[in-house]
């Protein structure tokens, strides 16, 4: 029997690719689960890569949840949400962020991933064009082009702190912009978009007849005694934007996979039909975990934002001490962003070896856009101790590319 035809296995993947979408095969691999792979086949590696608050769901919400359960909460709620959890999120949402709204306002999503996905499937036409500032979140580009819809970057600058300014918003904008999105707190860089920006930002959005659609899932990781600020809140804005929170980040809920996402009720009853065909409705037991979340003390949460400070200032302090970082304090989330450029221009390739010398996971700003070219993101999700030790060992291997670099010069 003959052996295999020369050039067949190249043929077999041409012809598999051909019945695939090419949206999806376009699609780069996630490099921070490519660095999370890697490291989870190494020893006494410190992950400083995937951004997951190391703190488990309190015990007492887990306890009521899985009582519920118990009890027969294990079937479909309905398609907007439990509707005890709708009325406590509709509190909690005119107790933080003064809007009296109705349930038509809100729906409950499989995560805040969920609400992304529903909102561009609900609002993009092909071609029409998304604003996003970056550095940013990676799977905001697919959740757009898996809509048809087509990413136009607005860049940000270390200078001014990786905060969106308005007039390059403008300067981005075409006959075919239909939304603007933004992500404060943001990831990958802890910025918050001052309110003067976005005072500013809304009166753009209102000239040009913009749909804003904000990333809040980080609101209550602020620091420093800020109170978490939005830019529905400005005047006419609830009527052109969507907010998209979500119970993983602040409430330390990530497996439960449980988000929301509120709006103007002419777009979120449009937005419910995507939800009803695509997930039917989010999980009843994590929901029931979400209302119970919601009912706790919020000390109970507040003493996680205050130990997430503490571990912001170890790591800004240890990295603005090294010589050619620059580096800004992070004004929320749990992610610092630090200039390495001055160091060396690219970083993609030196993460990986930081990773195998040093046994420690960053991600390279390039992942996040093209501003982030020359930075990299790094997640303080880890304790104090491994921290500090992080630190030593990002210190030691930037003292040793400095000193390969200048012997190569």
């Amino acid at each position: 029997m003959s052996g295999p035809v020369e050039g067949s296995a190249s043929m077999n993947q041409g012809l598999e690719e051909h019945r695939l979408a090419q949206r999806v095969v376009s699609l780069e691999p996630s490099l921070i689960r490519e660095m999370t792979k890697r490291a989870a086949e190494m020893n006494e590696v410190i992950s400083l890569g995937i951004g997951e608050p190391d703190f488990h769901t309190p015990q007492e919400v887990v306890r009521k949840a899985l009582g519920d359960a118990l009890e027969g909460a294990t079937h479909y709620t309905p398609s907007r949400g439990d509707p005890e959890l709708l009325g406590a999120l509709l509190q909690w949402i005119r107790d933080r962020w003064g809007h009296s709204l109705g349930i038509q306002n809100l729906v409950i999503t499989v995560g805040g991933m969920g609400a992304l996905t529903a909102f561009f499937r609900t609002v993009l036409n092909p071609e029409d064009e998304v604003l996003i500032p970056e550095p940013h979140f990676p799977a905001y580009r697919p959740h757009v082009e898996w809509a048809g819809g087509r990413v136009v970057h607005v860049p940000t600058r270390f200078e001014e702190g990786f905060v969106v300014q308005p007039e390059e918003v403008e300067r981005a904008l075409s006959p075919k912009s239909k939304v603007l999105m933004l992500n404060s707190p943001n990831n990958p860089t802890g910025a918050v978009i001052p309110p003067e920006t976005l005072d500013a930002l809304a009166e753009l959005a209102r000239d040009h007849d913009l749909l804003v659609l904000s990333d809040e899932v980080y609101d209550r990781l602020v620091y420093d005694g800020q109170r978490h600020d939005s830019i529905s809140t400005r005047r006419e804005m609830l009527e052109r934007t969507v907010v998209v929170g979500s119970f993983s980040k602040g409430f330390a809920m990530t497996g439960w996979r449980l988000g929301f996402a509120f709006g103007p009720s002419w777009l979120m009853d449009q937005l419910l039909k995507v939800i009803t065909y695509e997930t039917s409705c989010a999980p009843s037991v994590s929901q029931r975990a979400a209302y119970h979340a919601l009912r706790q003390d919020p000390m109970v949460f507040q003493r996680m934002v205050q130990e997430f400070q503490r571990r912001r200032d170890l790591v800004y302090d240890a990295l603005h001490r090294m010589e050619g970082v620059r580096v800004h304090r992070p004004r929320g989330a749990f992610y610092i962003f630090p200039d390495l450029s001055h160091i060396a221009p690219r970083w993609e390739s030196l993460a990986l070896r930081l990773l195998e010398e040093e046994r420690v996971v960053v991600v390279p700003g390039s992942a996040f856009g093209p501003s982030g070219a020359g930075c990299v993101r790094i997640a303080y999700t880890v304790d104090l101790p491994a921290l500090k030790e992080a630190m030593l060992r990002i210190h030691r291997f930037l003292e040793r590319i400095r000193k390969e670099g200048r012997v190569g010069v």
